[in-house]
C-alpha cells in the first residue's frame, strides 16, 4: 500500500495538478456492448432519461479500445478506464470546459477553489498527451491506478512546453454502494515536471512516476478505453460522451447489478432509489437495440431522444421485450460555471411491452414521435 500524498503539483506555468482525497478500490473496467433498458417489472416502468451532447455532437469511439480524439472538436466524458478518464480530463481543458475538468477530481482540497483552478489554465491553448504503462493496486474496496503521461502543450502566446506527469486514478468498487450517491472513477492526485522539448517520450515517461508513494502493483493495465460491444457484468462501462454510450452504461450497470450506478445516470426522477432497484429484482440480463438518436439543441441546452428496444431476460428464463424512447439532456459544458458539474443524463423514458416476435425496426422508427 502506498502512503497518502500531500499535494499534487501541476507542472508548467499553465497546468496546475494537485492531489485529491483517498478512495476505495474497485474492479478493472472492461468493454461492453450497446444495451439499454428501463426498470423492468411485470409492468414496464418509465424512467427519466436525458442524453444530450455538447456542441459539436459527440460520437462513440469507432475503433475498439482506441484512444479518443481529445481535440476541441470532439467531446469525451468517459470514466470507464484510467486512460478514458485522463483523456476526458484533457479533452475538457482543450474545450475550455473548466468545470467539467474540475469535476474529475473527487476531492478538490489540493487543487483549491474552482476559480483558482480555472485561472491556472487561462494561458493554455491546447494540450496533447502520451500514455506510459499503467499499473494498479487494490486497497480496501478501491483500486488505485498509476498513470504516467507526457503532456505537450501550446500556450496562447505560441510557446511550446513539455512535461512528464504522473497521476493516481482511483475507482471505488461500484458494487459496494448500497445507496446514492455513488463515487465514480476519479483523479486522486497528479504531479509533474517540465522537461526539455528535445526529451524523448520514452525518457520522459521513465522519469514520471518514480516516487516511493505511487502504487506500483503487479497488474499492468492497457492505455485503452472500453469496448462497447459487451455490456455484460464481465465488463465496465461508465461513459457519458454521447446518448448511446450513456444508455449502454445504464445497461451495463444493470447487468452488473450495480443499481446505485444505474440510478446515477438519471438526471431527474421522482422514483426513489429503493423502488428503482426493486424494479430489477427479477431481471437477469438486458440487451438493447437503438434507432437513430434525435438531437434538439436549444439556448445553452442540448436534448436528445433515443428510440430504444430493450430485451430483458428474467430470472425465470422468460424474455420480455419493450420498445420506447429515452430523453436525455445536457447543459452546454462550456457555460456551466458553478460546481457541481452536471453531465449528460437521462430525464425520462417511456416504454411499452411488445410481443417477442414484433417488428422492432418498424417500432423504433416511430418510438420517439410526439
Amino acid at each position: 500500500m502506498f502512503k497518502r500524498l500531500t499535494v499534487s503539483i501541476l507542472i508548467v506555468s499553465v497546468f496546475v495538478l494537485s492531489a485529491c482525497a483517498a478512495p476505495t478500490a474497485s474492479p478493472t473496467p472492461a468493454p461492453t456492448t450497446p444495451l439499454t433498458l428501463p426498470t423492468i417489472a411485470s409492468t414496464p416502468t418509465s424512467e427519466p432519461t436525458t442524453a444530450p451532447s455538447p456542441t459539436p455532437t459527440v460520437s462513440p469511439t469507432t475503433a475498439p479500445g482506441a484512444l479518443p480524439d481529445i481535440s476541441s472538436s470532439n467531446y469525451v466524458d468517459d470514466r470507464s478506464t484510467p486512460a478514458a478518464l485522463m483523456s476526458s480530463y484533457f479533452n475538457a481543458l482543450n474545450r475550455k470546459e473548466y468545470l467539467r475538468a474540475y469535476s474529475y477530481y473527487q476531492d478538490t482540497t489540493s487543487i483549491g477553489s474552482f476559480d483558482k483552478f480555472m485561472q491556472g489554465y487561462e494561458n493554455l491553448q491546447s494540450v496533447s498527451i502520451v500514455f506510459g504503462q499503467i499499473s494498479n493496486e487494490g486497497a480496501a474496496g478501491t483500486i488505485y491506478y498509476t498513470v504516467p503521461m507526457v503532456l505537450n502543450f501550446t500556450q496562447t502566446s505560441g510557446t511550446q512546453e513539455k512535461s512528464a506527469n504522473c497521476y493516481i486514478v482511483r475507482l471505488p468498487e461500484p458494487g459496494n454502494f448500497g445507496a446514492p450517491p455513488i463515487i465514480p472513477m476519479n483523479i486522486y492526485r497528479g504531479e509533474g515536471k517540465l522537461v526539455d522539448l528535445t526529451t524523448t517520450d520514452a525518457t520522459a515517461l521513465a522519469s514520471a512516476c518514480t516516487g516511493a508513494d505511487f502504487p506500483t502493483g503487479p497488474n499492468a493495465v492497457p492505455a485503452t478505453v472500453e469496448q462497447q460491444t459487451d455490456l455484460s457484468s464481465a465488463n465496465y462501462v461508465d461513459n457519458r460522451s454521447d446518448p448511446i454510450s450513456l444508455i449502454n452504461s445504464l445497461v451495463n450497470a444493470i447487468n452488473s447489478q450495480q443499481y446505485v450506478r444505474a440510478y446515477s445516470y438519471w438526471q431527474s426522477t421522482t422514483q426513489s432509489y429503493a423502488n428503482f432497484a426493486a424494479g430489477y429484482a427479477n431481471t437477469k440480463s438486458v440487451k438493447a437495440q437503438y434507432g437513430k438518436p434525435i438531437s434538439n439543441p436549444g439556448a445553452g441546452q442540448i436534448y436528445y431522444s433515443v428510440p430504444t428496444a430493450l430485451f430483458s431476460v428474467q430470472t425465470d428464463g422468460s424474455l420480455q421485450t419493450f420498445v420506447g424512447c429515452y430523453n436525455l439532456h445536457l447543459a452546454q459544458p462550456a457555460i456551466q460555471a458553478t460546481p457541481p458539474f452536471q453531465p449528460l443524463g437521462i430525464v425520462s423514458g417511456t416504454f411499452s411491452q411488445v410481443a417477442s416476435n414484433a417488428d422492432i425496426t418498424s417500432l423504433l422508427a416511430t418510438a420517439c414521435n410526439p
